[in-house]
């Protein structure tokens, strides 16, 4: 019993922490859904790429264009275990349950390790913080993304790192190359720190290290260079390496010149948002993470955002691909936390007969002062990160939690089912992102715009009215579309509180 005790106290904390991130997560995506809240289209690309999978084919995404195959867009053929998931609960809110959990499962293995090192309390507060962290919550806020996947991997094979475990970490972040193009640099700098690690224990060691790395950089190369062109409408990567479709930097004299690249200066700190962006993942890694090799798993993702020339790529407060940054964080407090914990807990074996002589006292004194470096590193690694999850709060999206519309069912809501409703099932449309993700399980759906060349056209064409796409304009289904597709005439069919739909005649 004694046994079966100690094992139960050793997972409570885990399991109330993955609780806790779970339940205010889908919390949080369920008053997303009820509310209609669209904050842009990617939902209802990765609802219709997993329902392509689920019925056993390419992932084909009519959103971006007829018969185009999103493994061209970014590389991520991870997204076909959804598949089976989506033939069961065919719906947009299945990604953003699903993408939750793995959230929620990522903080198992980060809060058992903190709580080893820093006794339960200290798990429970390093746990909280990184299951509610700043870049998992702006993931959660901006829907589902590929990027979901890399965070327990992150998370598993960055605990992996800390215990020594280095083939297991391999193991866990080798499959990252599945989930997007860019990440396998992330693989890269994480076998150079594998390598740097394991300097003493070998040739075969290092051998394994830097094959890792090579992998990583093999996967990058391969992945941009031959198979997203490959898959590409147009025949290329639809991305530079900054993440942009135009590079970093202005072009001069038109678009054959060459780039003018910033300096490092200005990349890193120009917009300020940047220097807000790195000190916030310090402030994730407790400040005395970013002492830890581990803490540079950073530098590949923050590299090509900075170097972007995309405003929104910069910030910390709201954007998914902040997400992979929290557990390299967490994995780098907790390798720190590890070292001090030794520190913490070195102690003379005989402290009498240390202090029988002078050496013996000095080497005590000398002991005791690593005692306190490691308890007071431990104390500042515990702390940071709550405290500046505290502090920025009410800047994340969990915050509209504490508001007492939040999760209503829209105004809008019965109009907006009685739109969708006119249009049959199985029916080509077009329309903006309001009702976009909602209306992909039943129906071949198109942005607005993205159909221009299809013959037959779409049969219908949806349009919210008060949808911040339009920008303001006075826009009308039957005007939009007759504009669209010159020769085509259009019939309204339904109208009611803003929404629209059209159905094409000719």
């Amino acid at each position: 019993m004694g046994m079966i005790g100690r094992r139960a106290r050793e997972l409570a904390v885990p399991v109330v922490v993955c609780a806790l991130t779970l339940g205010v997560y889908c919390l949080f995506s369920v008053g997303q859904w009820r509310m209609m809240a669209s904050p842009s289209w990617d939902l209802a690309i990765f609802t219709e790429a997993v329902k392509s999978y689920s019925q056993g084919h390419w992932p084909i995404v009519p959103i971006k264009g007829p018969g185009f195959n999103l493994l061209g867009d970014h590389f991520h053929p991870i997204l076909a275990l959804l598949g089976p998931v989506y033939r069961v609960f065919p719906s947009g809110l299945t990604l953003l349950i699903v993408q939750n959990a793995l959230f929620a499962w990522s903080a198992w293995p980060v809060t058992r390790a903190a709580a080893r090192l820093a006794g339960s309390a200290g798990g429970f507060v390093i746990g909280l913080a990184y299951g509610l962290g700043w870049g998992l919550q702006g993931a959660v806020g901006a829907q589902f993304h590929e990027i979901a996947f890399a965070v327990p991997m992150l998370a598993h094979g960055g605990v992996a790192f800390v215990q020594g475990r280095y083939r297991a970490c391999m193991a866990w972040l080798a499959p990252m190359v599945l989930v997007k193009e860019d990440l396998g640099l992330t693989i890269m700098v994480a076998g150079l720190v594998l390598a740097w690690r394991r300097r003493t224990e070998g040739r075969r060691a290092l051998a394994e290290s830097l094959a890792f790395a090579a992998f990583g950089a093999a996967a990058f190369a391969i992945t941009t260079q031959v198979l997203l062109p490959a898959l590409n409408p147009a025949g290329t990567w639809a991305y530079s390496l900054d993440g942009s479709a135009t590079g970093a930097g202005s072009s001069v004299g038109g678009a054959a010149s060459a780039k003018v690249w910033p300096s490092v200066i200005e990349i890193l700190t120009f917009p300020s948002v940047k220097i807000a962006t790195v000190l916030v993942c310090v402030l994730g890694a407790g400040v005395v993470g970013a002492a830890s090799p581990w803490f540079a798993l950073v530098v590949p993702t923050l590299a090509w955002r900075f170097m972007g020339s995309v405003d929104f790529y910069y910030g910390w407060s709201s954007w998914h691909y902040n997400a992979v940054l929290v557990p390299i964080a967490s994995a780098a407090l907790l390798d720190v936390l590890g070292r001090a914990a030794q520190w913490r807990d070195r102690r003379s074996a005989d402290e009498e007969r240390a202090m029988a002589d002078e050496a013996g006292a000095a080497a005590w004194r000398a002991e005791r002062l690593s005692s306190w470096w490691g308890t007071g590193v431990i104390s500042v690694g515990v702390a940071t990160p709550l405290l500046a999850l505290a502090a920025t709060a009410p800047l994340l999206p969990m915050w509209q939690l504490t508001s007492s519309g939040f999760g209503q069912d829209s105004p809008r809501t019965e109009a907006a089912h009685q739109a969708m409703a006119a249009v049959p099932a199985g029916s080509a449309v077009e329309t903006d992102i309001t009702l976009m993700a909602r209306m992909v399980p039943d129906h071949e759906v198109y942005w607005v715009g993205s159909a221009k060349d299809m013959d037959p056209l779409p049969e219908y064409v949806v349009v919210d009215q008060r949808s911040y796409v339009w920008g303001g304009r006075d826009v009308t289904a039957v005007g939009w579309a007759t504009d669209a597709h010159p020769g085509h005439s259009y019939e309204l069919v339904f109208e009611r509180n803003g929404f629209q739909v059209a159905h094409r005649t000719s």
